[in-house]
């Protein structure tokens, strides 16, 4: 990689993490490519050179910080923590990220982007899901999942759960305030009503 691609890769980098910080303090609506030039110390015409639109920056952030997501999680279970340790770590973490952006992330960004969604859908389908069903293994092997479950079953009550949490606006002020709710959900998860 040349010197000027190293820089050029290096502002653009500057230029995502400026406007993640905004997204997530401020939503998408609320913040403007000056914003984000004030914020990363450039000119508005640098942030418009490196992403061409509002629209373009906006789905490359995206994709880089779910990319960053998706490998934190990955890492997370690969953690030498036990299993339920491991489960509620990314539960309050998940409600943590949904509760970010102004609640925009879910009901506006993901939903409307096709090609933010086929991003997604790629990261789901080739890196993350089999790296739950590798999870969800291992906390059967440690007897926290009834090995009667197959990995479908498992996947579609995983995605179920993941779709409810997202839709609770308030769900991460819930969760830090009462984090016996959180050790309660994770026992829902992995007990079932029966514990």
């Amino acid at each position: 990689m040349s010197d000027g691609t190293k820089r050029k890769e290096a502002k653009r980098e500057a230029l995502r993490r400026a406007a993640l910080e905004l997204f997530k303090i401020h939503g998408f609506k609320k913040v403007t490519m000056n914003d984000i030039a004030q914020r990363a110390g450039v000119s508005q015409v640098t942030v418009f050179n490196h992403f061409g639109s509002k629209d373009e920056l906006v789905r490359d952030v995206m994709k880089w910080f779910t990319t960053d997501l998706v490998e934190k999680y990955i890492a997370m279970t690969k953690s030498d923590l036990p299993f339920l340790e491991k489960l509620a770590a990314i539960v309050v973490d998940k409600t943590k990220v949904i509760s970010q952006f102004e609640g925009e992330l879910v009901q506006e960004v993901l939903r409307d982007d096709p090609q933010l969604q086929a991003h997604i859908d790629d990261l789901y389908n080739n890196k993350l899901k089999p790296n739950i069903i590798r999870f969800f293994n291992e906390g059967a092997e440690q007897g926290y999942i009834n090995r009667k479950y197959s990995a479908d079953s498992i996947m579609f009550y995983f995605e179920v759960m993941r779709r409810g949490f997202a839709s609770i606006p308030d769900i991460t002020e819930r969760m830090t305030k009462d984090p016996d709710l959180t050790n309660e959900i994770v026992d829902l998860m992995t007990y079932g009503l029966n514990g």
